[in-house]
């Protein structure tokens, strides 16, 4: 099955599609998870100032929990994170976090000049488009979004990932 979103995706369809998808990936973590995005930044994904996620992370205060958090929580559980962006000072804070946060065991960092694809890919679906992975990425700036669950379009994406930027076999 496949679905597509499409531009004009309002400010909050968004944030609501990142935290629906990080907590899915929580519940049933992917052997491998990419995260492409020539800039990104710790966003907020999961809203968990009311503990409603408490469950998924013991750890968690009530806050708003950001990229980084959730993407080495998933490494501790045994999920490869490979993320690729850009060789640039915007990205660096992100990266430094998430290195002090992550098994660096389970987290593979690539940088490349000539990136512009973005998206996420995990066992379960694609998410791509216009989007960066930054505060007007998902809230300011109308983007177009796919959205696919289609495990042949799972599958092709996985080799042309694999090949690209690493990750797990299977």
């Amino acid at each position: 099955m496949t679905r597509y979103l499409h531009s004009r995706l309002t400010s909050r369809q968004v944030p609501d599609l990142l935290q629906t998808i990080m907590v899915a990936e929580l519940i049933a973590p992917s052997r491998c998870l990419w995260l492409i995005s020539p800039w990104i930044s710790d966003i907020p994904v999961i809203d968990n100032t009311a503990n409603t996620f408490l469950a998924l992370e013991p750890s968690w205060c009530r806050a708003q929990i950001r990229l980084a958090q959730v993407l080495a929580s998933l490494t501790k559980q045994g999920t490869t994170v490979c993320v690729a962006t850009r060789p640039d000072l915007h990205n660096n804070s992100f990266l430094d976090t998430l290195n002090a946060q992550a098994d660096l065991d389970y987290l593979s960092l690539h940088k490349a000049d000539e990136l512009h694809s973005k998206g996420i890919l995990s066992d379960s679906f694609y998410l791509s488009g216009s989007m960066n992975f930054t505060f007007n990425g998902i809230t300011v700036n109308q983007e177009t979004l796919s959205y696919e669950t289609d495990l042949a379009t799972i599958a092709e994406q996985k080799l042309n990932f694999r090949a690209r930027w690493g990750g797990n076999r299977s």
